[in-house]
């Protein structure tokens, strides 16, 4: 069966596939046609036709529904793997359609109007319709705190910004925050327990990150980033402070928070203090250092032919190593160059970070022992996915190859069928992945080393 598995090449559109949260099916967009297909015989369970090309798709967290939308017509439909004579349908109207999102409790499907006039709750099983109005335009995404229960949106209107919690199971609105300390509401982010929600400002003069309590409904901490100019509590001197705040990551288990800024600078947050711990800079420069191990994309060329040159990853002794920039007409479009990639092992040691200014580069922090490992990699980084079971990542770029990370060692590993993988999705028990091209898809088993 893996070799049939290995072999069988799927025709996706833009990389829709995913397996169900649950593992037992995995679903394929193709033109207009939605295939369902069991995720160890490979069979064809279900085969649905929507009204139009499919442009997203996404499993309800009970993995029993699918929608399917086409968003330029704002067409949305939602099929069901138990009960495929059933089918619920909406269209948004002359408001349109920007995105869409299934609720935690698989009843309910969340849709972005054009511009972020509003946000409509549909449910599936009345029908009826619930509206937020006056959403922060730049806030496409949906904020609900991992357990599903509450769901934070950032409110514009007359030139005033707050923030409105609402509660998932009524969709009444719970709390209000007024955050009267920030000048503009630029970013939100859950804690994984769901107790906290970090609210920051950017970019204006007074660069802040809140961490608002929802158990004790008050802020506990305020943390502003020119406060650790040459800071001597973290025992180490930095000429470089953080400037701005671009995102922020938990650590799944929530005590450190990942905080980046627009200047290349990454600090880290203990969840007790709200002090800073550890502070990342991405220096081009690769400097002698005896824990950090670099691993480079090497050409092996075979003696007969070019179709058979293999990619070795060679780990590199000398220092110090000049890091590729990017291409400078590629970064001249970027108004500010960003970290694309700011992630966390499952295990929380490990953070993998990649920054626009440097597309072929990947930088794995080992923040327990502050070490770094380095990816340097012949063709630009276009996604990484941390295994949900151990510690394994994949990287993936514009090739015919996948790289693999574990804290031990690194390999460049061939796609079957030679496929461009641009990204992948990861089944969830982490032995299977669903390899994405350009339009084309393959299963693909994954060795557990460990």
């Amino acid at each position: 069966m893996t070799l049939e598995i290995e072999n069988n090449l799927i025709r996706v559109n833009n990389q829709l596939c995913d397996f169900s949260p649950d593992g037992l099916f995995f679903a394929v967009a193709y033109h207009a046609n939605l295939i369902i297909k069991n995720s160890k015989t490979f069979d064809t369970v279900h085969s649905f036709i929507f009204p139009s090309i499919i442009e997203y798709l996404e499993w309800s967290k009970n993995s029993e529904y699918i929608l399917c939308a086409n968003i330029k017509k704002a067409i949305v439909q939602v099929y069901s793997v138990y009960y495929p004579e059933w089918k619920f349908k909406l269209m948004e109207g002359s408001a349109g359609l920007e995105s869409v999102s299934w609720s935690f409790d698989s009843k309910h499907i969340l849709t972005f109007s054009d511009f972020s006039i509003q946000i409509s709750i549909w449910s599936l099983e009345d029908k009826n319709v619930t509206h937020i109005q006056n959403v922060k335009s730049t806030f496409k995404k949906l904020h609900f705190s991992p357990n599903g229960n509450k769901l934070a949106v950032v409110i514009s209107n007359e030139g005033e910004e707050h923030i409105e919690i609402y509660r998932t199971d009524r969709w009444k609105l719970d709390k209000k925050l007024i955050c009267g300390h920030l000048n503009s509401i630029d970013g939100l982010s859950w804690s994984p327990n769901s107790e906290l929600l970090c609210i920051w400002c950017s970019f204006s003069n007074e660069v802040k990150l809140l961490i608002y309590s929802n158990k004790l409904e008050r802020d506990i901490a305020i943390f502003c980033p020119p406060q650790i100019t040459n800071s001597t509590e973290i025992g180490y001197t930095y000429q470089k402070q953080l400037k701005g705040i671009e995102n922020v990551t938990w650590m799944p288990s929530g005590q450190l928070l990942a905080v980046a800024g627009f200047n290349e600078m990454i600090i880290l947050l203990n969840h007790v203090t709200w002090k800073p711990l550890l502070q990342l800079y991405l220096d081009p420069v690769i400097k002698e250092n005896y824990l950090n191990k670099v691993y480079k994309d090497v050409t092996v060329q075979s003696n007969k032919n070019s179709l058979y040159d293999k990619h070795v990853l060679e780990e590199k002794s000398e220092r110090p190593i000049n890091i590729k920039i990017g291409n400078k007409s590629n970064i001249d479009r970027l108004s500010v160059a960003k970290f694309d990639i700011l992630v966390f092992s499952f295990c929380g040691q490990y953070l993998a970070i990649k920054h626009q200014l440097y597309p072929t580069t990947l930088w794995i922090w080992n923040i327990v022992d502050d070490y770094l490992d380095y990816l340097l990699l012949e063709n630009n980084i276009t996604a990484v996915k941390w295994n949900c079971t151990r510690t394994q990542l994949l990287v993936f770029c514009e090739c015919a190859y996948m790289f693999e990370w574990t804290p031990h060692s690194a390999r460049c590993i061939p796609t079957p069928r030679n496929i461009t993988a641009l990204d992948a999705r990861w089944h969830p028990q982490g032995n299977l992945l669903l390899l994405c091209g350009y339009n084309k898809a393959v299963i693909y088993p994954i060795e557990n080393k460990s």
